[in-house]
């Protein structure tokens, strides 16, 4: 019971360290009740307790699930949580298998320390795939960190999840050695205790170091570099009232009038939301010509979010689409969302598609649109993402490397009421701007929109479900690429290589010990 107990606890403490708590520091003691738990734990105990710490983790963190059917699929309470848990358990298994790792791999006490590249492989595979879903990964809940997660700009997300297990990592040997509590029938050494200390404050000390110097180079680039005025337009339109027909004037109205009401000469972008023109832009002709006809009185470019339907052998095909407007009020091009959300605008497989539809789920066919596509629009060199294509950093990553020198993620989270959903996914914007030191314009519908520069600090930030405009001077930064711009995601790549020769070299010990009684003990 002792260790359920353990499980559970680092399962909230992880879920404390993420927004809307945002108490980022519990982060680094999160992972050390589960460790203490899998201490002398069997393999099947240890694969429980850590599925058991994910699915604690997981479920509370994606709580804001159960409003957003219940409100949106209108299904029950009761179904709504059914989902919740089963998506959860399914997030879960990482937390499992990394748990049942430790049990096979981890004999000596200095093996611990292999616990970062572990999960960051863990971290990486959840990338992966149609079904893919890396949602608020560990270095996430740093998002504040500023000085911190500059190693971001080398190392991706990854390393900052890294360097929060090993401070857990290294915390947990000094517990162990303080309290002389043994590991796998092994007390931990004076050598290794001494070691373990310095590197909790070595190791800190160094990525401190390196963000400082960092940011200071960053901001002496950004004082020689372009900016240019962005305006973001939050209008805060319901969910329930933006797909009613009658409302495609009124909320175009709106949507225009909050935009010249703050015009201004000196403005050189103004974005909109996800599907700010609940309408096809192309095909809606009086509509199209009202507000084409309307912004151009600004001047000034746009970004404007709206659904593309384009017919195609007999068959209709539908994007979720980003129209780029040049100042002279003309459509210069459009950008068509290229990581779709399963089983909400695609359909992985045809059984799924029958499973969901059977539960009244909406039939989802939007299509992918080419990827790594840069626009440019007069000096802006515009990446754009749509909605949760910003949780991907290799995708975002491809389009600095591609040229882009602003990122625009443009947003509807009007889907997720007052949850902390908005909020997880604003925090994660913030580690594409470190990432690929690019600035990121965030418009979203409802909220969260602000701008971050491109050392992650966030400036002019909206509030949840207020109709507002934002402008800022934002740095269009063209010639900077950084480590993790160009190489990608090696760090996360090397760890999986060495996790999986790590596992064989110690699986082939064991199968060695069992059946042979003749291979060297020591694996590593």
């Amino acid at each position: 019971m002792q260790k359920i107990f353990l499980s559970i606890g680092s399962g909230l403490l992880m879920t404390a360290s993420f927004p809307p708590m945002n108490l980022y520091l519990l982060a680094y003691i999160s992972w050390i009740p589960l460790f203490f738990a899998l201490r002398n734990a069997s393999l099947i105990e240890s694969i429980f307790l850590g599925f058991l710490t994910g699915l604690i983790h997981e479920t509370i963190l994606l709580s804001w699930i159960i409003p957003t059917l219940k409100n949106h699929a209108q299904f029950s309470t009761l179904y709504s949580l059914s989902l919740d848990i089963l998506m959860s358990s399914i997030l879960a298994i990482s937390f499992a298998l990394f748990a049942g790792l430790i049990h096979l791999s981890i004999k000596k006490n200095y093996h611990l320390f292999i616990l970062p590249l572990f999960w960051v492989t863990f971290e990486w595979l959840k990338t992966l795939g149609p079904l893919a879903f890396p949602w608020e990964l560990i270095g996430y809940s740093q998002f504040k960190a500023t000085t911190i997660i500059q190693i971001a700009d080398c190392l991706g997300v990854y390393g900052v999840s890294g360097f929060i297990i090993f401070i857990n990592v290294g915390l947990f040997i000094v517990l162990l050695g303080i309290f002389q509590i043994q590991w796998k029938k092994e007390l931990v050494s004076k050598p290794l205790m001494r070691l373990s200390i310095i590197l909790i404050f070595l190791v800190p000390t160094i990525l401190y170091t390196y963000g400082s110097i960092q940011i200071s180079q960053t901001d002496k680039e950004l004082s020689q570099t372009l900016h240019k005025n962005v305006m973001i337009i939050q209008p805060s339109v319901l969910q329930h009232e933006k797909w009613l027909g009658d409302n495609q004037i009124p909320i175009t109205k709106k949507m225009v009038q909050l935009t010249l009401a703050n015009k201004h000469p000196s403005i050189d972008l103004v974005v909109w939301p996800e599907t700010a023109l609940p309408y096809a832009l192309h095909s809606k002709h009086q509509l199209r010509k009202f507000v084409l006809q309307a912004i151009s009185h600004m001047n000034a470019g746009f970004v404007i979010g709206s659904p593309t339907f384009v017919r195609k052998n007999k068959k209709t095909i539908d994007y979720n689409s980003a129209y780029v407007i040049h100042p002279n009020g003309k459509v210069q091009s459009r950008y068509d969302k290229v990581r779709l959300v399963p089983f909400s605008e695609f359909m992985p497989f045809p059984i799924l598609r029958k499973f969901f539809m059977q539960w009244g789920a909406p039939e989802s066919k939007f299509a992918q649109g080419k990827n790594g596509q840069i626009h440019p629009l007069n000096d802006f060199q515009m990446g754009i993402q749509i909605c949760f294509e910003i949780i991907f950093p290799h995708y975002v990553r491809e389009l600095a490397n591609n040229g882009a020198n602003i990122f625009i993620n443009i947003s509807n989270d009007a889907w997720f009421g007052k949850t902390a959903c908005p909020y997880q996914h604003f925090s994660m914007a913030v580690f594409r701007a470190v990432e690929n030191k690019r600035a990121v314009v965030r418009c979203a519908n409802t909220g969260i929109s602000g701008f971050i520069d491109p050392c992650g600090r966030i400036s002019s930030k909206s509030q949840l479900f207020e109709t507002n405009f934002f402008v800022h001077s934002v740095p269009l930064i063209q010639q900077m690429k950084t480590i993790y711009s160009k190489w990608g995601d090696f760090f996360a790549i090397g760890a999986f290589i060495f996790s999986l020769i790590f596992l064989l070299r110690s699986a082939q010990v064991f199968l060695c010990l069992k059946y042979t009684q003749t291979c060297p003990k020591k694996s590593f």
